[in-house]
């Protein structure tokens, strides 16, 4: 069977992701790292997070609507680590696009997905998107 690898650099930590043609997820991950301090506190949930977020180097035409959602999800990781205090109408907006983008792509429970893939747990996505909802960001 033909694989691509990619490999990325997060933090301290090598990742070395390997795909087949047809799936839009890794058939392996090989993590490792040189620092011993790192391999100490072993893989963080940090790390999990950005590997969730790894792209397929050529995906499968069945996984644009999955890339969407993705990069929607990213908006508003990269939003909620700038840590600005109150919830602003950008980050709003974000989480509503990567709610709709997660959607369409036929995640089922969405909210729930995105609780995974974000710095946030799941009543609080609830209560911002229905804090979006009541500023008319969605209907």
């Amino acid at each position: 069977m033909e694989t691509t690898e990619t490999t990325l650099r997060i933090g301290d930590w090598t990742v070395c992701a390997v795909w087949t043609k047809t799936s839009r997820f890794p058939s392996e991950l090989h993590i490792t790292t040189e620092d011993p301090r790192a391999a100490e506190y072993g893989i963080t949930s940090a790390l999990l997070r950005n590997l969730e977020l790894i792209q397929h180097p050529d995906p499968p035409e069945a996984g644009v609507a999955m890339d969407a959602a993705f990069d929607a999800l990213r908006v508003v990781r990269d939003l909620q680590n700038q840590g600005k205090g109150p919830v602003d109408d950008d980050y709003l907006k974000a989480l509503v696009s990567a709610y709709v983008a997660m959607n369409n792509a036929g995640v089922a429970s969405p909210i729930e997905k995105m609780s995974f893939f974000l710095p946030s747990d799941l009543l609080a996505i609830e209560r911002d998107l229905k804090e979006a909802i009541n500023r008319g960001f969605i209907g």
